[in-house]
């Protein structure tokens, strides 16, 4: 027995000694990031500054992937079975906090992954067309509730995360308004303008050049706090209403085995592009604000994201397309 003690001791000593060695010469190849949608979107313009600002940091070349398919659950999945070495790394959205109560299987759990730091957040928001004759959300909330015609309004996709934050203002507020899911942001765009929607909900970003031009009005950012973008629209917290947040995110995610040395590692590399001028610069141009945090807060976040959506999908009986 005491052999064997013995033995196990200076087994996990040598695995120890090991993890302490991988740490301290990480990284020494190049590190993948995995971004589970197409090129061109919000998460992948993030993904590739990132990458380009970390790369001189952690001396290593950062090749950015795009793995989209099945609402993100493809690369994530393949980011959750990688090798847990910190040279494999998950840059994922809201959508991560919404499949596991979407999909039966997604073939990966939020306790697959350990979090490295929330990036950025990104506020959504209710604009109505002129044809809709709504100005301000006030009159949204009592044309919603009166005897007249169902509103509809259209998002980006079903499950989205202007989809959900609008859903959660339905079942707060007890608004029986209906929803319209595009295939995107353009093509509710086309809609919102031809006058085909009377309402829309998308990421401020997305629909910042329309608001600006009149071409749509914004009614209120569907989160507590004003967006520093756009800090002449109201917020929701500017008519009482502080407990809804349909704020955006991204942030970067690693195996859950990763040596918490490396996620370390990453994470103080993160933080200090994070930190720097002209990120902030180039993310303002994208409609994104710097989050940064621990990996700890971060999960903590994430954690109450499933929970909040979830419960929303439940309430709203939304499905998976």
């Amino acid at each position: 027995m005491r052999l064997l003690t013995q033995w196990l001791l200076t087994s996990l000593a040598i695995s120890l000694s090991s993890l302490a060695a991988h740490a301290a010469d990480y990284p020494d190849k190049p590190i993948r990031f995995i971004v589970p949608y197409a090129a061109g979107g919000g998460t992948d313009a993030v993904a590739r500054l990132m990458a380009i600002r970390l790369t001189p940091i952690l001396g290593q070349s950062i090749v950015v992937e795009n793995r989209p398919g099945a609402s993100s659950n493809i690369g994530t999945e393949m980011v959750a079975r990688a090798p847990a070495d910190g040279y494999t790394v998950l840059v994922t959205a809201p959508n991560f906090s919404t499949s596991e109560a979407l999909y039966a299987k997604p073939g990966w759990r939020t306790e697959d992954f350990a979090p490295v730091i929330h990036l950025t957040r990104h506020a959504n928001v209710l604009v109505a067309t002129p044809g809709s004759q709504l100005t301000t959300f006030k009159q949204f909330v009592d044309r919603a509730k009166s005897s007249g015609p169902v509103l509809s309004y259209g998002t980006p996709g079903v499950a989205s995360a202007a989809h959900l934050a609008l859903e959660l203002v339905k079942i707060k507020l007890g608004l029986p308004v209906e929803h319209i899911g595009y295939k995107g942001s353009a093509p509710l765009k086309t809609d919102l303008l031809g006058g085909h929607v009377p309402l829309g909900v998308d990421g401020l970003s997305g629909q910042m050049e329309v608001i600006k031009s009149g071409k749509v009005r914004a009614l209120a950012v569907l989160g507590p706090k004003r967006s520093v973008f756009a800090p002449e629209i109201p917020s929701l917290g500017d008519f009482g209403i502080l407990d809804i947040d349909g704020t955006g995110w991204y942030g970067a995610l690693v195996p859950v085995a990763t040596p918490p040395a490396v996620v370390a590692k990453l994470h103080a590399a993160f933080q200090t592009v994070l930190r720097d001028p002209e990120v902030r610069e180039r993310m303002a141009v994208i409609g994104v604000e710097p989050a940064g945090g621990t990996p700890e807060q971060f999960k903590q976040y994430l954690l109450a994201e499933r929970d909040k959506w979830s419960g929303v999908i439940r309430a709203a009986n939304i499905k998976a397309e």
